[in-house]
């Protein structure tokens, strides 16, 4: 008998002594449907892990994971679109806010590195995406953020550090670029505001930041924490005169400026 078939037959015995006991299978079928525990783990232990409030799980699943060669997902959903043209997800989570309640999250993700854990990495999410060969202009993008609804919503990527009394916590870096060799992981630019963008505040506000380092730094030129700026294409070793050239570009001489005539 195959693992499918006592699984159905399984859950078919579930409802059935449910309706048996007078309940109408409601309760065991319920039961049965909101809780999945693998290889002797315990769904409440691990919950509790997280804090107070305790959790209570719409669909629990707790698995201990063995190591027997292959890789464990606890849950797994794969989908394929090959004839709809309307929009398809594999996973797709909507939490609704109403009245006077507390937070909200569409999802919440948590991955920790535990004292013990020596080898391995951890990830909140991996997104992973590619463009495995078409060619006919479709956008392929990681990670997009859109607003919904008349008002500006505030915070597009947000940064947070928890508070713990152990230690201060956070990150050490809040975005970084990474490239595996041989190739680069952004081919054009780092960061772009593309045509039509429009008008905003400010570009970048780092006013609110104490720096120990410059609070910008280029391979050519920074801004030091006190608004200082050096520039290496101006550092003579020197005093000098800072001059503008004819293409716009900043360079030292050691000799006044000669002004710019009139259309060069």
């Amino acid at each position: 008998m195959t693992a499918r078939r006592r699984r159905a037959l399984g859950g078919a015995a579930l409802f059935l002594a449910g309706w048996a006991c007078g309940g109408g299978g409601t309760s065991a079928v319920s039961a049965a449907m909101q809780l999945v525990e693998i290889g002797g783990a315990s769904l409440a232990d691990m919950l509790r892990q997280a804090g107070p409030p305790a959790i209570a799980p719409g669909f629990g699943v707790a698995e201990i994971v063995p190591d027997d060669g292959a890789r464990h997902f606890a849950v797994t959903v794969a989908s394929e679109n090959r004839a709809s043209r309307e929009d398809t997800a594999a996973l797709y989570a909507l939490m609704d806010g109403h009245g006077a309640i507390g937070g909200v999250w569409g999802a919440n993700v948590l991955a920790f590195a535990h004292s013990d854990m020596t080898s391995g990495a951890v990830q909140g999410i991996e997104v992973d995406v590619g463009n495995l060969g078409t060619d006919a202009g479709v956008p392929v993008t990681g990670v997009n953020v859109f607003a919904m609804g008349p008002r500006p919503s505030d915070v597009a990527l947000g940064i947070l550090n928890a508070a713990d009394p152990a230690g201060p916590g956070g990150f050490r870096e809040g975005i970084a670029f990474r490239s595996n060799a041989p190739g680069v992981a952004v081919t054009e630019a780092l960061i772009r505001v593309h045509p039509g963008f429009g008008t905003v505040a400010t570009g970048i506000d780092l006013r609110g930041a104490s720096f120990a380092g410059p609070a910008l730094a280029t391979p050519g030129f920074e801004v030091r924490p006190d608004g200082a700026v050096a520039s290496r294409a101006l550092a003579t070793g020197a005093p000098a005169f800072a001059c503008v050239d004819a293409a716009g570009r900043l360079f030292a001489s050691a000799t006044p400026c000669t002004p710019l005539a009139a259309g060069g």
